[in-house]
């Protein structure tokens, strides 16, 4: 096997379950949204892909808003449900949990590089308006054939087909992910004994094994989504939903 590693980049606890997690790829950061067991009020975090904090556990207390995204250091909540008087919502935060900006009269629609798309709450289609994340002010002359997305957000793919022959070796349940960082091959895999089950890294390129690693263990169900990969850079979300780990391939 050829002398190879992995490198833990951080490794983050939080005091409840995860709602949901977003990233800005272009500022390395991560922005997670948790929600208290007893109120279900959320409560945001940001940290950055080393692990350095911006910001813990804010609490926003009413539990109708929710994380959508992160941009120019701005967190991005959104309105959900039908309860009167106000359903809609977009509000941006800033990371000592300031407001930028707050309207109840306007509908998220779509997130884009830059800008959110947002509509009147009094229109049911069309005439969309685009809200500029850097400036927190409404943006003049742009639609929708300016819209761009941040592709760089990764998912490893299931594989159902035979593994080359110098990974026959993997013993694991269910079908293996797969995905690539450069010319690496990421192979994730759950495997059992009778503590339970365990998800497992290989690294491989086109003709040698260069790491195997354990991410989580003793698991009592498979997870259905092993991690999420930013170039180098894998993010993975315990079994309990209260912790991410982060490991550099």
């Amino acid at each position: 096997m050829t002398k190879y590693t992995i490198y833990k980049a951080f490794e983050k606890k939080f005091p409840s379950e995860i709602w949901k997690i977003v990233v800005d790829a272009q500022s390395c950061q991560v922005a997670v949204e948790t929600r208290d067991n007893e109120t279900t009020k959320p409560q945001l975090h940001v940290f950055d892909f080393s692990g350095r904090s911006y910001l813990d556990n804010l609490t926003v207390e009413e539990k109708e808003w929710t994380l959508e995204a992160l941009q120019h250091q701005t967190i991005i909540l959104k309105r959900l449900g039908d309860t009167l008087p106000v359903k809609e919502g977009i509000w941006f935060l800033d990371f000592e949990g300031n407001t930028r900006y707050l309207s109840h009269e306007h509908t998220w629609i779509d997130t884009c590089v830059d800008f959110v798309k947002m509509r009147h709450r009094s229109i049911q289609s069309g005439f969309e308006e685009y809200l500029d994340i850097r400036t927190a002010t409404k943006a003049i002359g742009h639609d929708s054939s300016c819209d761009s997305y941040n592709t760089s957000l990764k998912m490893p793919s299931p594989y159902g087909g035979p593994l080359p022959s110098h990974l026959s070796h993997l013993s694991y349940v269910d079908i293996p992910w797969v995905s690539i960082a450069e010319e690496k091959l990421l192979i994730s895999y759950h495997n059992k004994d009778e503590e339970g089950y365990h998800l497992n890294l290989c690294v491989a390129n086109s003709s040698n094994v260069l790491h195997e690693q354990r991410l989580l263990q003793d698991m009592p169900k498979m997870i259905p989504q092993p991690y999420f990969q930013i170039g180098h850079q894998i993010f993975l979300m315990s079994y309990n939903k209260q912790e991410i780990v982060s490991y550099l391939v």
